[in-house]
């Protein structure tokens, strides 16, 4: 096994497809989200872009946790990073997001589109990581 490198440029661009699935995701469904949420356009607005900052930030954490998960494997590519991906939002992100929605009464729409987002999101974000985790690797074995 090589010694650990991370992949900033698949960090970043799977910090930048989460952040984009998010924007497609929630204009999609935002009307739905709002009214599962039980809030206004108007009472999130009050936050500025603040939350769109913790989101790309969040994104970076979830994109060099992926790289650092798929540095382990033999093949770290797309479809391993996929697969990561769908195990760690099944299995993590929806666990724990269920366990919170149902104590704080949550409803089933909303744990089905805030779970929708991550479920997929970190799929995608897996997937980017891994595809660009293989380039480097080939790269860097191709210059050797």
């Amino acid at each position: 096994m090589n010694a650990r490198r991370p992949n900033y440029l698949g960090i970043v661009a799977g910090a930048i497809v989460m952040f984009a699935w998010g924007a497609i995701w929630y204009t999609v469904l935002g009307n739905a989200w709002l009214a599962a949420l039980g809030k206004t356009t108007d009472q999130l607005t009050r936050y500025g872009y603040f939350p769109y900052v913790v989101s790309f930030a969040a994104g970076l954490l979830v994109a060099y946790c992926f790289d650092n998960m798929l540095w382990h494997y033999e093949t770290g590519d797309a479809k391993k990073g996929a697969q990561v991906g769908l195990l760690t939002g099944v299995c993590i992100f929806a666990a724990m997001m269920l366990t919170e929605y149902f104590f704080q009464g949550q409803s089933i729409a909303l744990m089905l589109i805030d779970g929708g987002y991550g479920i997929i999101g970190f799929v995608l974000t897996g997937a980017t990581v891994g595809a660009l985790r293989a380039r480097s690797a080939r790269r860097a074995a191709a210059s050797a």
